[in-house]
């Protein structure tokens, strides 16, 4: 699991290779889209999204139904039992992935980017997504 609170976490991922150039520039659009709608007018470096819920990539391994470090804890079913506002499926350059965004409160949502890799050999997750998906 990777967090994404500022341009530099975005910096950090792509110099790290940890996801391919076509999700890695979707965080980047993502988290200046955000700045942007916020209505920011510092540089990149200076907005945070600590007080507006951040964006989170989840990786393979990463117990979807256990998300309590981000606010989905097990309990209440994870990111199965979140309700997400929406689910976008977003396919580029014959890469897949999905947006889901939950809103935890009127004024703080979190962002979960993941990547069709990631659920790969998870029916059950497979079939939530695709059924949110817009």
């Amino acid at each position: 699991m990777r967090t994404i609170k500022t341009m530099q976490d975005v910096r950090l991922i792509r110099a790290a290779q940890v996801f391919s150039d076509t999700i890695t520039s979707f965080l980047e659009e993502e988290f200046l889209g955000l700045k942007e709608a916020f209505d920011f007018d510092g540089l990149d470096e200076e907005f945070s999204l600590d007080h507006y819920g951040f964006m989170v990539v989840l990786e393979q391994g990463d117990n979807l139904r256990d998300l309590s470090v981000v606010g989905l804890d097990r309990e209440t079913g994870g990111l199965f039992g979140s309700l997400p506002e929406f689910v976008d499926k977003v396919e580029r350059q014959g890469e897949c992935w999905y947006k889901v965004v939950v809103i935890y409160t009127n004024e703080y949502a979190m962002s979960f980017v993941i990547p069709e890799s990631t659920v790969a050999d998870d029916e059950e997750l497979k079939t939530f997504l695709e059924a949110n998906a817009e």
